[in-house]
């Protein structure tokens, strides 16, 4: 055969084969959606955030431990809500993610940092059992020792606290941001 009929024959074949996917491919809810990024129950936005006044409650726990004063930057919108409290050399963080696939999103970035940092164990993911939702060996709270970062999810709530306070050892950081996401998930569990 020549290539001008191997070519025809070679598109119409390629034609047929997409024919009887088996599903609505334009719709990603209800009974025949795809099964697309984070598509399944549980994983749909939330109005969760950390509004002003969490943010002030979540100050007043981080002053009680660090023990100086702190400013307060806040934005309280969800899905992305965030407070940042900082003062003499300190800087601590906490964000709340609860938009669509927040959880998987976590997930995702559990793998990635493992994938990426595995054999570095300061920066590989440590699990936090006790903050996160309960679960087989803590996988729903992670700790990143050279970020000073620890990552909790509960629900479809990821919460992202970054903690920095000068003179604390890693240790004593990733308690302090194990409360302070217990108290950030109380405050916005409702």
């Amino acid at each position: 055969m020549t290539f001008r009929r191997v070519l025809p024959l070679f598109l119409a074949l390629a034609a047929l084969a997409g024919c009887g996917s088996g599903g609505d491919t334009s719709s990603t809810t209800g009974p025949g959606a795809n099964r697309y990024f984070g598509d399944h129950s549980g994983q749909e936005a939330t109005k969760a955030a950390i509004s002003e006044g969490d943010c002030q409650d979540l100050k007043r726990d981080a002053e009680g431990e660090i023990g100086v004063p702190l400013r307060v930057e806040t934005e309280p919108t969800p899905p992305s809500s965030r407070c940042l409290l900082s003062g003499h050399g300190v800087n601590v963080s906490v964000y709340l993610d609860s938009a669509y696939a927040a959880r998987q999103r976590y997930y995702n970035r559990v793998v990635e940092q493992d994938q990426f940092y595995g054999t570095d164990p300061a920066k590989h993911p440590h699990p936090v059992p006790g903050v996160g939702d309960p679960g087989a060996y803590g996988h729903t709270a992670s700790w990143i020792p050279a970020l000073s970062t620890l990552w909790a999810v509960r629900g479809n709530r990821w919460i992202t606290i970054a903690y920095s306070v000068p003179g604390t050892s890693r240790s004593q950081r990733r308690d302090a941001a194990a409360e302070l996401a217990r108290a950030a998930f109380r405050l916005t569990a409702g």
